[in-house]
């Protein structure tokens, strides 16, 4: 197995793009004598270099002292002299090789063949290591293969990334990983790059219901974190994290590269897609920018058959982002960037089961507009003794959701107490007035909610790091955010012929809600090396959170049961820890082992729902404590590779999504306890008979350990229910060869496949929001080719056309929601590199 480690200058979110090593200017070193394996790793962490070598090669030698001004070059060939080895540039870093004898009787660096040099370096830690000598159960998909592949979004990607399950919904997709799925704040924290985002509260308490999604245009690589990361990540972290890294400014090359894309979907329509990215070097080695634009459409395929539309769910998304990257010398940069993004979907992507697949019934239109902009600043500060890296980021998410409202008008309309609402009086209706209350139901039907919102977020990290030799490490950080959003929630009548807000508007009802969320936090780890590759880490995480939720009535609903004089101002506040414990060994050349304590957090807060017994109007934190074993296996030569993880948890006061008795209103609440224990397996076999393959299997069992019921609320469930969405089995594979053609031309062809199990929309067989979801595979090909500067790739995706059920809902009490995955796409693709 080749090892190798990388230092950033940089922000610890991506893999350092490095000038040569003779350019670079000299520095100090200090090390003491030691094993050569482990000289090498710290004079690649302290000089921001990738050194590769074989641990065969470095067995049983030692390193001399170094100690003086060197660049690092010199550093290196001081570390090398007299060990019989000598070193060769490899791309931007240096490969460690056996020295051997030229005729004249001078050593020179023998020629070898290395096959599969790029080892996957990530940051998962927040720090530089190689993927399988990371002691976390994770995934990485490089973004060269995304592009290829044509995935510019999270939904597309999701079966690359092994756990990640995503549920859809009228307002967006919740992220879901290890089974940890409930209302509230995210359960999986979403990075990109350095920044966690997160969606609005809303008026149901959940801003985890719908994460902000930034398209997958010029992505270096994308980990998922899987299990608790609270200590390094925080709040939202509790199931693990989702980290996009994006492609930094390059500081010695210009380049550039331009992309186009046509999609034609069966049931749906055609669009072409098209993004440009430009790289250029301001100052050599010192200053370069990055400009990246795309324009992302994806076709329709629901047909609205009771208005009479096709193809109603068509999505375009525009966005530039812009990096520009300043290093100046061996110590000391700064990554300033900047995104804006502009998205719109026509209507909801989900069909009913009235209808068919890919067919719907919804009375009324229920388009989603969103702009995100997005601003960071990282510096970072390189020591002799001490890293320093400070994060400062600000992003603000305006959006207007939508969704159809006519189920609960068709649920109310016989409902006696709101015809009670509606005359103001505390007997029951007679026959006379309970025909007036319907009509006016009726005269307002179709409807839909109507809910533009603003969040805006302020955040703040700083953290110190050790380097250099020596058994202990540590690390220190403090975290701060503010985040403040406000949601305009309206119920408006819409044309029953076109499904379109009538103007002027006819509201049905009207309530505004404000929430602010400020959070501080400051956090370690400390680690001590007990033995060559075997290290024992303790960390904390203390927290402390203040959640202010507002919210009144502006127009009142006598048909949900809002009314004028409601308004609530409320505080919450929550103070903790999040511990952690881990043991990682290198058992072996190519075989390293981890185990590992710990917990996940979120904080509680407020319902603001009109009539909510006030039970029930304020929940609690919850708290998830993970058990975790993990073992990563690599042959000697790198072509097998195979890591497993097994874990067991234990979720204490779940907060998770109720609805009241009229469905009218969604609310969080504490429903006790769960246990949740799993599986994940992943496995890569290269060059079999010229192909590689990879597959992957994840299983889990999630379950209620006590009886959840409530006479406010349906929906809940008892004890040894499986937690509704999580399926119990997923599974992955792929397979991938390449072949070398004639002047230059490189041919490719992959074929991938995708099963999703069976799932329950809700707890226990008896409610009947029991709804069957998952149960299906889907299957796809794509083939390539490249040329010097050119690539061109066709994919053909979801080869069988399934309808498969991902995420199924009933819509109040109008008809069941389904959303799939997409029907049978062929996509083509065509770049021009610069």
């Amino acid at each position: 197995m080749l090892r190798g480690l990388v230092a950033c200058a940089l922000v610890p979110a991506a893999v350092c793009a490095a000038p040569a090593l003779s350019s670079q200017a000299p520095r100090r070193f200090d090390l003491p004598a030691m094993p050569l394996g482990q000289a090498l790793n710290q004079l690649a962490l302290r000089s921001d270099r990738e050194i590769l070598f074989s641990p065969r090669l470095t067995s049983g030698r030692m390193s001399p002292a170094l100690s003086g001004t060197f660049t690092p070059e010199q550093a290196l060939a001081q570390l090398l002299a007299g060990s019989g080895l000598t070193l060769r540039g490899e791309g931007r870093g240096f490969l460690i090789v056996p020295a051997s004898r030229d005729k004249g009787g001078e050593p020179s660096a023998s020629v070898v063949s290395v096959v599969d040099l790029d080892g996957v370096i990530v940051t998962a830690l927040k720090r530089s290591s190689l993927v399988q000598q990371t002691p976390v159960s994770m995934v990485v998909a490089d973004g060269e293969q995304l592009a290829r592949l044509g995935v510019t979004d999270i939904e597309r990607a999701a079966p690359m990334l092994p756990g990640l399950k995503l549920i859809s919904t009228a307002f967006g997709r919740r992220l879901v990983l290890r089974g940890v799925y409930g209302a509230g704040e995210a359960t999986t924290g979403l990075y990109y790059d350095e920044t966690p985002m997160t969606g609005p509260v809303g008026t149901t308490a959940d801003p985890g219901v719908m994460a902000p999604e930034l398209a997958l245009v010029d992505v270096e690589r994308i980990e998922l974190l899987r299990g608790p990361q609270g200590t390094l990540y925080g709040s939202g972290a509790m199931g693990g994290a989702l980290r996009i890294l994006f492609k930094r400014p390059d500081l010695e090359n210009d380049t550039g590269a331009l992309a186009m894309s046509a999609a034609s979907l069966a049931h749906g329509g055609e669009a072409v897609s098209g993004s440009a990215v430009m790289n250029a070097v301001a100052l050599p080695e010192a200053l370069a920018l990055r400009l990246t634009a795309y324009d992302q459409r994806q076709p329709g395929v629901i047909d609205n058959v009771r208005l009479g539309l096709s193809d109603v769910d068509g999505v375009r998304t525009r966005g530039v982002r812009a990096a520009v990257l300043w290093q100046g010398g061996p110590q000391v940069s700064a990554l300033i960037s900047a995104a804006h993004q502009s998205s719109r979907r026509d209507d909801i992507a989900a069909w009913n089961d009235t209808a068919g697949p890919w067919r719907t019934v919804h009375a009324g239109r229920a388009p989603f507009d969103s702009d995100i902009d997005l601003a960071s600043v990282v510096l970072k500060w390189r020591g002799h003794a001490v890293d320093v890296t400070a994060v400062s980021s600000w992003y603000r998410w305006a959006l207007v959701r939508r969704s159809d409202y006519s189920g609960v008008l068709i649920g109310e309309r016989t409902n006696a107490a709101g015809c009670m609402r509606m005359f103001s009086i505390a007997a029951a209706c007679d026959a006379t007035q309970m025909a007036s209350y319907s009509a006016y139901v009726d005269s307002v039907y179709p409807a839909i909610l109507n809910q533009p919102a603003e969040l805006t977020a302020r955040i703040h990290e700083i953290r110190a790091a050790s380097s250099g030799p020596g058994p202990i490490g540590w690390s220190l950080g403090a975290y701060s955010e503010v985040r403040e959003d406000y949601i305009d929630s309206q119920v408006r009548h819409v044309d029953p012929a076109t499904g379109a807000p009538v103007e002027p508007p006819v509201l049905i009802g009207r309530r505004g809600i404000e929430n602010r969320l400020s959070q501080t936090a400051v956090f370690g780890e400390l680690s001590y090396a007990f033995a060559p590759g075997g290290e024992l880490t303790v960390g904390a995480r203390r927290f402390d959170y203040v959640k202010r939720d507002r919210g009144g009535v502006q127009i009142a609903n006598v048909i949900s049961g809002t009314w004028m004089d409601y308004a609530i101002d409320a505080r919450s506040r929550e103070r903790g820890w999040s511990l952690k414990a881990l043991a990682s060994r290198q058992l072996a050349p190519g075989l390293f082992a981890y185990a590992q304590m710990s917990q996940g957090f979120r904080p509680g807060g407020v319902n603001v729902v009109p009539g909510l017994p006030e039970a029930l109007a304020v929940y609690r934190s919850d708290r998830l404590d993970n058990a975790e074993l993990g073992l990563k296996g690599q042959s000697a030569d790198r072509r097998f590779s195979l890591n497993l993880a097994l874990y067991r948890a234990r979720w204490r006061d779940m907060q998770y999504a109720a609805q009241t008795q009229n469905r009218a209103f969604n609310y969080v609440t504490n429903i006790g306890a769960a246990r949740i224990q799993g599986l994940e397996l992943e496995g890569v076999a290269q060059r079999l008979a010229g192909w590689e393959l990879a597959g992957s299997l994840t299983l889990t069992d999630a379950r209620l350990t006590a009886d959840q019921l409530s006479n406010s609320a349906i929906g809940l469930g008892r004890a040894g229910d499986r937690l509704p969405i999580v399926p119990r089995l997923t599974a992955s594979a792929s397979l991938e060869r390449r072949w070398k053609f004639g002047d230059g031309l490189v041919g490719r062809l992959r074929f991938d496949g995708f099963y999703a199990g069976l799932a329950r929309s809700a707890f226990n067989a008896a409610n009947p929001d029991y709804l069957k979801m998952g149960g299906y595979a889907v299957f796809g090909v794509s083939a390539g080719f490249e040329k010097a500067a050119w690539s061109v790739d066709l994919g053909i995706e979801n080869l069988l056309d399934r309808a498969g059920r991902a995420v199924a809902a009933r819509n109040a009490s109008g008809p069941i929601e389904y959303f799939g995955v997409l029907p049978r796409a062929a996509r083509l693709t065509v770049e021009r590199r610069f």
